[in-house]
């Protein structure tokens, strides 16, 4: 069995090389011909590289005068630029709400610090002293006394940004 195996795959060995020879010779001597025929033909003429004007010469100002393009532009901040509030500061928990949602309620002294009672609409109580802020015109508490809490709003009228003076009374009802 090994025999008959043997000649079965060098007849097919061989009838492969018959076939792959056949193949090469007609084809490579046709291509060969037609590259000879196309290197034969006369090449067009090239056009002249067309003529360039030299250009003016530019001498650069001196360094010193002129902004280095690697370092970002100054900004010149305008009054109305210095009244804007700290929008990178973190919120308190009293600026989500609208400041006539909120009820000064009462005053707690501790040693040397005033603090205000500040009702919440849910009725929860919570205590700001000056410098905190609450209401959502970054409303900055400036002074508390037992009568009123003043507050310092920013707002944005028309592009431009105001501050103005707020009071809320002790208990004033809403």
């Amino acid at each position: 069995m090994t025999v008959k195996r043997s000649v079965l795959h060098n007849a097919v060995l061989l009838s492969l090389a018959a076939v792959l020879a056949g193949c090469t010779s007609s084809a490579d001597s046709e291509l060969t011909r037609y590259i000879n025929e196309i290197k034969s033909r006369p090449g067009r003429p090239i056009e002249p590289i067309p003529q360039v004007a030299p250009l003016p010469k530019f001498t650069y100002p001196e360094v010193d005068s002129r902004r280095s393009p690697f370092k970002p532009k100054e900004i010149k901040m305008t009054n109305e630029d210095k009244l804007a509030p700290n929008t990178n500061r973190p919120k308190q928990p009293l600026e989500q709400y609208p400041l006539d949602s909120l009820k000064f309620v009462g005053v707690l002294k501790e040693n040397e610090t005033v603090w205000g009672l500040i009702s919440k609409p849910d009725g929860e109580i919570v205590r700001v002293k000056p410098g905190d802020y609450m209401g959502q015109n970054f409303g900055k508490v400036i002074s508390i006394s037992n009568e009123l809490l003043k507050l310092e709003e920013t707002t944005q009228i028309a592009g431009k940004w105001k501050k103005q003076i707020t009071t809320i009374n002790l208990n004033a009802p809403q």
